[in-house]
């Protein structure tokens, strides 16, 4: 499965798109985000709405906790600096995408777990 942008194009096409269009980045936004899952995964709306906001609430949560987040194909990411402002809590975060062609998959961590030859017991 690939994630594709409202417009069909390809996620690297979509932000240099957006990039080329003015000096402020594009503002993905959660019903935006919403559709692109819905379009990419061929499920129901109401579905992807309910399971994306139990996602994002638990990654939250990792979050305000300082886990370290191991989810391919977004990447590793951790939080750097963490502080309270007011009402708020502002997270630093460091995200560490892989290269190559499955957006961010880490081959390591994807191996992890296989036997190497030899090492099937």
């Amino acid at each position: 499965m690939s994630v594709v942008g409202t417009s069909g194009e390809a996620p690297a096409t979509v932000a240099a798109a957006a990039k080329a269009g003015g000096d402020e980045p594009h503002m993905l936004k959660k019903q935006e985000f919403v559709e692109r899952v819905v379009k990419a995964s061929g499920a129901k709306k109401k579905d992807v709405k309910l399971i994306l906001d139990a996602a994002l609430g638990v990654l939250g949560d990792a979050l305000s906790a300082s886990e370290e987040l191991n989810l391919p194909p977004l990447g590793k990411a951790k939080v750097n600096k963490q502080r309270q402002e007011g009402n708020a809590e502002v997270l630093i975060l460091k995200l560490r995408r892989g290269g190559g062609s499955g957006g961010g998959g880490d081959a390591a961590a994807e191996k992890e777990g296989l036997a190497e030859d030899g090492e099937d017991d």
